[in-house]
């Protein structure tokens, strides 16, 4: 891969990383506030209370998410250091260009993914 190609890509992995703490970051501040408006009084109806919980497992599985993305980035930009990245880490074949613009932290290649994804 060309040096300023992966200067892109890394400067497009530390704009995604950046985006990914600022939402964590807005949701946590929302969170805080959200419990720091209550009045510490749970709601007492049955509907409330679910959607109440459901709001919260929400919240919890887009940060899991998103920390799992924070996991990939974190790892893509230490493939761009060592000098791996763009190959795939299962087969090392190089990753498709095209596929690498839609998603810069992929680690596997097409193929490898879709034989993963079977099992």
């Amino acid at each position: 891969m060309a040096n300023i190609n992966l200067k892109q890509r890394k400067q497009t992995l530390l704009e995604m990383r950046e985006d990914i703490l600022n939402e964590l970051k807005k949701d946590r501040q929302a969170e805080s506030l959200r419990n720091s408006t209550e009045d510490n009084s749970y709601s007492f109806h049955l509907a409330d209370q679910g959607s109440d919980c459901n709001e919260q497992e929400k919240s919890y599985l887009i940060a899991s998410m998103e920390g799992n993305v924070l996991k990939a980035l974190d790892e893509a930009l230490a493939r761009i250091e060592d000098g791996s990245y763009g190959k795939c880490l299962l087969c090392g074949n190089i990753i498709n260009s095209k596929r690498l613009e839609a998603l810069p932290y992929a680690e596997l290649c097409i193929d490898c993914k879709s034989k993963k994804e079977m099992f």
